[in-house]
């Protein structure tokens, strides 16, 4: 976490300042937006729902400001969405052997329009799920933001799975593919050229 490099890196300024003697110079303010997105319904299991509210409760905000001096906290509170009529059609004739499209569509777009909001009010974001569904509205929001982006995807699986080829239906091993230029086609029906640039 970037955090965790920033801490690495002033605990090393610290000490190499301390050994000569010199006093610390004020590190520029950096400004992180939080927003929770308590989203359960890419997979069957409840309980993800929880997540952000529960590291709220056990002190996030705390160890995050314990890692940078200047850092500036904005928390914006749980995303909220509703689904409307064309998503419910387009889950109905399109995509109807994947479980919630609608729901997981409705939130990811929510997703994105915060994301540019907390980007351009903050140097960084975090988004706390919630289950992995949401990283299509987080990298695809970010993307907006900045068109340059290189993204590093650590997972245990791809999640780059497709509702033509999934067993399951589960929505929350396939972010990847909404976001890839080479599977546009295989969601053609998604309106993805609104709201996800090609990457």
């Amino acid at each position: 976490m970037w955090w965790s490099r920033k801490f690495a890196s002033r605990s090393l300024r610290l000490h190499r300042l301390k050994s000569t003697g010199s006093t610390a110079p004020r590190e520029p303010e950096q400004s992180l937006g939080i927003i929770g997105v308590p989203f359960a319904k890419g997979q069957a299991k409840q309980g993800v729902e929880l997540a952000p509210d529960l590291l709220r409760q056990s002190s996030l905000r705390q160890v995050l400001q314990s890692s940078h001096d200047g850092l500036v906290i904005r928390d914006y509170g749980n995303l909220q969405y509703a689904v409307d009529e064309p998503l419910l059609q387009q889950q109905r004739v399109h995509y109807h052997h994947i479980r919630n499209y609608a729901d997981f569509m409705a939130c990811n777009r929510a997703l994105i329009e915060q994301v540019k909001l907390m980007l351009v009010e903050n140097t960084q974001f975090l988004a706390i799920g919630g289950d992995h569904a949401i990283g299509f509205g987080s990298v695809a929001g970010h993307l907006q933001h900045t068109p340059n982006l290189s993204l590093v995807w650590i997972d245990a699986h791809a999640d780059i799975n497709l509702h033509s080829t999934s067993q399951s239906g589960n929505i929350h091993g396939m972010p990847v593919s909404f976001l890839l230029e080479q599977l546009r086609n295989t969601w053609q029906h998604a309106g993805l050229q609104e709201i996800a640039p090609n990457w």
